[in-house]
């Protein structure tokens, strides 16, 4: 018997004793990345058409892979979404549905009950790094070393300065694992475009699980004069165009290194935004932004490539979202997850490579307090978002106008823009889809930190 099989035979064993199984013939496991980017506007990337943001980095993710046309998130906020990607489930199942606050506590976080991505990794071989933004909890049990990861570079709080800080706060500072370290940086996105690459370049022989959470382009608006210069006279908001340069150059530096060392081929890539745009961003041509259910607040880019199991240049239809990282990326390292809590989220290799023509999902749901919305097929009911347009003047209008303003039904796939409200053509619809949403979150615990 060769040596790499005892090796694997080894591993198997150890493995099952953990609750996952690794498939024969996985010695060629690969290696996979998943980038989100944060708070980015949907007309913000130029693979989504726009031309005051150049993105071609990303764009050559979907250049040399797939383009999910329809893709979402879990959450309509930070937290949340990252919650749900990592858990693979509806984060509402387990009272994550909103932001964690920036205060220390040692009892808010994403919940110790669920198992997350990369501690199922883990246990089957994998080498497992975080870099960037966490926002799933401050205590020491929720830091990303006590869930899955065996490296981290990045900091806790949900927001920070881009540039160096001289006093970093508690939440806010930069650690290497769980130690604070000098902020001796230039700009955090290049950082960490630049330790992405380095943890690459240092690997090691075991396959690698890389979470790079960037926490461009969230607030605060910093970009670095050099990006600045480099947009300016060009149009547009130039410090969001400024910071979107930067995140495609970062990502550019990631990709860069998996070519110079030679294992592009067998590296699962995907790019994700974690929501949709906040208000100063441009959601074109999309209803709505950050924080509500409009396909502006959960609808974002979404890219995947794997040269050696997809084909290049390709664009998916049918709905996905962010819960289907879970799953897929198992299934790209030949796990079986004997999980204690099932997936919502779907393996996407089988429809990204034709295997599945069927839709990977008939149902999605989304709830941000009393904001809701329902996507049945291709008819969505949105609930308690107030059009962009009569937010400045909802005190003037009356409240029944106000309350069916709150309501609507689209047939949002030829409808991105949720403009032709159909609702009242089809009561039973509504009706039918408020059952979906009703059945769905009727066991769904409250928030802890929100009383």
């Amino acid at each position: 018997m060769k040596m790499n099989s005892i090796l694997f035979l080894l591993l198997a064993l150890v493995t099952a004793t953990q609750g996952v199984r690794v498939s024969w013939g996985s010695e060629d496991r690969p290696n996979i990345i998943v980038m989100i980017s944060d708070d980015s506007g949907y007309n913000e990337f130029s693979l989504n058409g726009s031309s005051l943001f150049p993105t071609p980095e990303i764009d050559s993710i979907a250049a040399d892979g797939v383009q999910f046309l329809q893709g979402y998130t879990s959450g309509t906020v930070c937290s949340p979404t990252r919650a749900g990607l990592l858990t693979g489930r509806y984060q509402n199942r387990f009272g994550h549905e909103f932001n964690i606050p920036p205060v220390y506590s040692d009892e808010h976080g994403l919940s110790l009950e669920e198992t997350t991505l990369p501690e199922v990794l883990q246990s089957s071989g994998y080498r497992t790094i975080a870099l960037g933004k966490w926002h799933l909890g401050y205590a020491p049990k929720f830091h990303p070393l006590s869930r899955g990861f065996t490296d981290y570079y990045g900091f806790l709080q949900g927001a920070r300065s881009y540039f160096p800080l001289e006093n970093p706060t508690r939440l806010n500072r930069l650690l290497r694992d769980r130690k604070p370290v000098k902020e001796d940086f230039d700009y955090m996105t290049d950082e960490l475009g630049r330790a992405a690459a380095e943890y690459i370049a240092n690997r090691g022989k075991k396959p690698f699980f890389m979470y790079l959470a960037f926490n461009a382009t969230h607030g605060p608006n910093h970009a670095s004069e050099e990006d600045l210069e480099a947009v300016r006279g060009g149009g547009g908001n130039e410090t969001h165009r400024a910071m979107t340069r930067s995140l495609d150059r970062a990502v550019g530096v990631v990709l860069e290194s998996l070519d110079k060392e030679k294992i592009s081929d067998n590296t699962l890539v995907i790019f994700i935004n974690d929501n949709g745009g906040v208000r100063s961003h441009d959601n074109t041509p999309l209803k709505g932004f950050k924080g509500g259910t409009w396909e502006g607040g959960i609808k974002v880019p979404y890219v995947m490539k794997w040269p050696k199991r997809i084909k290049a240049d390709q664009s998916y239809e049918h709905p996905v979202i962010s819960l289907d990282i879970f799953p897929t990326v198992l299934a790209a390292a030949q796990v079986d997850g004997n999980l204690k809590n099932p997936l919502d989220g779907v393996n996407l290799l089988p429809y990204v490579t034709g295997e599945n023509q069927d839709r990977p999902h008939q149902t999605l749901f989304w709830k941000n307090g009393s904001k809701w919305a329902v996507r049945d097929g291709d008819l969505k009911l949105v609930v308690g978002n107030l059009p962009i347009s009569t937010r400045k003047n909802r005190n003037r209008r009356s409240p029944a106008n106000q309350a069916s303003e709150q309501r609507g039904l689209y047939h949002v796939a030829d409808d991105p823009s949720e403009s032709n409200n159909v609702m009242t053509d089809y009561p039973e619809q509504v009706a039918r889809l408020t059952q979906l949403y009703e059945a769905w979150k009727k066991d769904f615990p409250k928030t802890p930190w929100r009383k």
